[in-house]
């Protein structure tokens, strides 16, 4: 990433200094309107602006690597839950959700989920089980997060008989931000957003995304019979 930022910049000030060097003055005497002089300082910025720019970003790593969380090395088991609240159709749902999961790559966990939301005013709910992935590019006391999640799920409603399922399968992509709080336990904040294959059309339902507020909780490192506590 870096190289390409530093590579455009000198190709827009090279570019910039020949479109200027091919114009000629107001006399018409062909004179160069920038000079070999003048280049030369244009040619000295923009090295100095990329060695700054690169001399950031390898503080930025280095920063990244020294406060790295142990939380999210390979082994690490963790326990979440939280609730949720999102809109659709003019309706209003709360939802509650759980999970855990394991690190099997640095900043890469792999776990299971349930869900429980309902239509508030309404007897409308249901439940949903599933598999999620989510990766943490960054992994510092502040950290960013993808995921996505595969579920199975049902719907209750008072217009659905007691004897008929309805059933769907849904796939989830989340993003969000968790922030160390305590030793061992993180706050999180994230948007999720949900694709169903079926909704239930005698309430008007669509489901969409939905606003998250949870915590998780670090086991630390499975290691043989032990286990070591996350730092």
């Amino acid at each position: 990433m870096k190289k390409l930022l530093t590579t455009t910049s000198l190709f827009m000030g090279l570019a910039i200094c020949g479109l200027a060097q091919s114009r000629s003055d107001s006399s018409g005497s062909g004179k160069p309107l920038i000079d070999e002089k003048t280049k030369r300082e244009v040619r000295q910025k923009a090295e100095q602006a990329s060695e700054k720019m690169d001399e950031e970003i390898d503080k930025s790593i280095s920063y990244q690597q020294a406060n790295q969380l142990s939380w999210f090395e390979p082994n690490n088991l963790f326990l979440g839950g939280g609730l949720g609240m999102g809109a659709s159709s003019g309706q209003v749902y709360l939802a509650f959700n759980s999970r855990i999961g394991y690190f099997f790559q640095p900043g890469f966990a792999a776990g299971l989920r349930y869900d429980a939301d309902r239509l508030v005013g309404n007897k409308y709910h249901s439940r949903q089980v599933g598999a999620f992935a989510r990766y943490y590019p960054f992994r510092t006391r502040i950290s960013s997060f993808v995921g996505a999640s595969l579920n199975s799920g049902r719907e209750f409603s008072e217009n659905v008989p007691a004897d008929a399922k309805y059933k769907y399968t849904s796939v989830g992509l989340e993003i969000g931000v968790m922030a160390w709080i305590l030793h061992r336990l993180g706050a999180e904040v994230s948007y999720e957003s949900s694709f169903y294959n079926k909704i239930d059309p005698t309430v008007s339902r669509g489901k969409g995304g939905r606003l998250k507020f949870g915590v998780n909780y670090y086991f630390g490192r499975v290691a043989g019979r032990g286990v070591k506590l996350a730092k």
